[in-house]
């Protein structure tokens, strides 16, 4: 069966065939529908490998997360899922699993496919040499979330710094001046630029941060669980926390419960992302909530444009965050009280 016959039975121009075949947005949706329902009709199986060899475009782009398992770069995986397989190009997604080794090796691998383009959430520690490479391999690359200093690429991702100053100054307005921030990965860019508007927020009130409050550490459940027993065993702990995850958070919360103390009354809780499990758990999370779907288009988008025209000047789009306050934060406990003692 050629594409002459589909033509000739769905009433159209062979050119148009062609078109849909090859997801081109110059067909009408009427037009799209009607054909591929045809092709259905008549059991026509489209030989890709050949039309890419003819056109010399695969429409594959590859996607390299760096940790799955983490609810942002999920949510954002979804998004640039569903973005570039409305713009015609179909994904191969890799899991790196934080691990640069590995990430280097899928990224090997996807130059064997020749992929058009690479959306990238680089592994921590990732080199800026990694990621320059690609541009030598002629491969269109956009960062995602977390960046790479000084890698030549476009970027599409929110203000850490920004965010975890607004989160900080929060807590400061509530009266906490024990503030401990947890999560600090000396490779994570995010979270030395979370630090970074740690310390500028604390600054700006006249203080300075307690070594003993700054907990290094990955960004998982487990690492906040376990930082809460040493945190809480200092001699004056802190009345409030800085996360860097959501998911530090989360083990933050259980850990509190687990030692009698209760998150949002006696040690407040606030995160550097937001995702749905912080508006479901006990007690509810307040975060710096950042629009990760408006994040993955925006990137996707500009891929796409990146492929067409390789030579444009590089991009930086960063999104400010929003605080979303939830049950996890109040007023620290000696402040309650002043208020409480108060004549009225």
């Amino acid at each position: 069966m050629t594409l002459k016959d589909i033509a000739r039975e769905a009433g159209v121009a062979t050119g148009t065939v062609s078109m849909v075949l090859n997801d081109s947005p110059r067909v009408a949706d009427a037009t799209r529908s009607h054909v591929q329902h045809v092709i259905r009709d008549l059991g026509y199986v489209y030989d890709r490998g050949a039309g890419q060899l003819r056109s010399k475009h695969s429409h594959l782009v590859g996607v390299a997360v760096c940790n799955l398992v983490n609810p942002c770069m999920a949510e954002v995986t979804a998004s640039l899922q569903q973005a570039m397989q409305d713009l015609g190009h179909l994904l191969i997604l890799g899991n790196c699993a934080e691990s640069v080794p590995r990430q280097q090796r899928f990224l090997e691998k996807l130059r064997e496919y020749k992929v058009e383009g690479l959306l990238l959430t680089p592994a921590a520690g990732t080199p800026k040499t990694h990621v320059a490479r690609l541009r030598d391999w002629r491969v269109p690359v956009v960062q995602v979330l977390r960046y790479v200093p000084g890698a030549p690429t476009d970027f599409v991702g929110g203000d850490h710094r920004l965010g975890a100053a607004m989160a900080t100054r929060h807590l400061l307005a509530l009266g906490h001046q024990r503030i401990a921030f947890v999560g600090l990965d000396p490779l994570s860019i995010a979270a030395r630029e979370g630090f970074a508007g740690f310390l500028t927020a604390l600054a700006e009130a006249g203080q300075t941060p307690d070594a003993d409050l700054v907990l290094p550490g990955p960004a998982t459940r487990e690492a906040g669980y376990l930082a809460m027993a040493p945190l809480h065993a200092l001699a004056r702990p802190p009345t409030a926390l800085v996360c860097v995850d959501p998911l530090i958070a989360f083990g933050a919360l259980r850990g509190l419960v687990q030692l009698g103390i209760e998150p949002g009354r006696d040690c407040s809780v606030i995160a550097l992302d937001d995702v749905a499990e912080a508006a479901l758990c006990h007690p509810p999370l307040t975060a710096m909530a950042f629009d990760l779907d408006c994040i993955g288009r925006a990137a996707s988008r500009l891929l796409s444009e990146r492929i067409v025209a390789p030579d444009h000047a590089v991009e930086h789009l960063v999104l400010q965050p929003r605080l979303v306050v939830r049950s996890s934060c109040g007023k620290p406990r000696a402040v309650r009280r002043l208020n409480t003692a108060r004549p009225r």
